[in-house]
């Protein structure tokens, strides 16, 4: 799954930046609304909405602006280069600075595209006791590291945890670590290595989405562009989900890759009738409420001193635009 371990206070950097300059210039209704995205499958979206009209036929304009990492599109977020990000919630709350912006749809989540590979001696959560486990400390991994951990009765407390990033994780074990965190294409090469795959996200299911943000003044300022984009979206995923062979070649032929390469394995695109289901209980009790993921999230954040200032729930979470 995608991921972009910056630090808060860099990026707390880039929002005073962008507030201490001059104001931007009014963004008028009819400038295009600039989308980033990156190589994450759930991102694609965007491009197949495009590349197949449904913007258009919607009636509102996108420009999909393309990163290779999210480290990057989040300073243009702040200083509103970029007006919507499909991201993680645990990377979304640092950057969050008075409320400006709002979720408004969630578009998919990790069913098994998150791995957490061990070495062949480590056979069971239990033995992961004393080890070494590798991980994105403060990201999305390491909270599923803490769920891992705790569907085996035990705690960050029992284990060390050792920073380090998915890419590199199968050449660090043995000798670094004992297990870690990591997807595609990295777990292939973690089995070739003779290690092997220990626990993944499908035993969570729904702790993983990712939501789609958007400049609260994109919101407020112009509702319809907003409402015909996620109507947009939300066509275009289900018919990805109908057509998954058309949907890769399409997006294929977008960027210029192999449509063998791009996959929806492993990920839980998410529909309209999705999104209504996980917006229904507020604040809900299990990981099919999107409001008691986001409040676990924020949780996990705070106690582990990610986040000094939490965003209010209540106020950057819309899905008033749902259809």
């Amino acid at each position: 799954m995608k991921t972009s371990h910056v630090l808060a206070s860099i990026l707390a950097i880039a929002f005073l930046l962008a507030s201490c300059g001059p104001a931007a210039p009014a963004t008028p209704e009819t400038q295009p609304l600039r989308i980033a995205y990156t190589d994450w499958p759930g991102d694609y979206i965007v491009l197949l909405a495009q590349e197949l009209g449904y913007f258009s036929q919607y009636g509102v304009e996108v420009i999909p602006v393309h990163y290779e990492s999210f480290s990057s599109a989040f300073p243009d977020l702040a200083t509103n280069r970029i007006d919507g990000i499909n991201i993680v919630p645990i990377d979304l709350l640092p950057i969050i600075q008075d409320d400006n912006v709002r979720i408004v749809m969630v578009t998919d989540c990790s069913d098994g595209a998150d791995q957490i590979v061990a070495s062949a001696e480590i056979q069971s959560i239990a033995d992961l006791r004393g080890k070494r486990i590798g991980v994105s400390t403060g990201t999305f991994g390491e909270f599923l590291v803490r769920e891992m951990l705790e569907s085996g009765g035990m705690t960050t407390a029992d284990v060390t945890l050792v920073d380090i990033g998915p890419e590199s994780v199968p050449d660090a074990i043995p000798g670094q670590i004992d297990a870690g965190h990591t997807w595609e294409p990295h777990t292939s090469q973690a089995e070739a290595l003779g290690e092997h795959i220990l626990f993944t996200s499908a035993e969570t299911p729904g702790l993983l989405p990712d939501v789609f943000a958007m400049r609260a003044e994109i919101v407020e300022n112009r509702p319809d562009d907003v409402r015909n984009f996620v109507s947009a979206w939300l066509d275009a995923a289900e018919w990805w989900i109908a057509n998954p062979a058309e949907g890769s070649q399409v997006i294929a032929t977008a960027i210029g890759g192999n449509p063998d390469d791009i996959s929806l394995d492993g990920i839980k695109i998410y529909t309209a009738e999705d999104n209504r289901l996980t917006f229904t209980e507020n604040p809900g009790t299990d990981a099919s409420s999107i409001y008691y993921v986001i409040r676990q999230n924020l949780t996990f954040s705070v106690e582990s001193g990610y986040i000094t200032v939490a965003p209010h729930l209540e106020t950057i979470i819309n899905p008033s635009f749902l259809p």
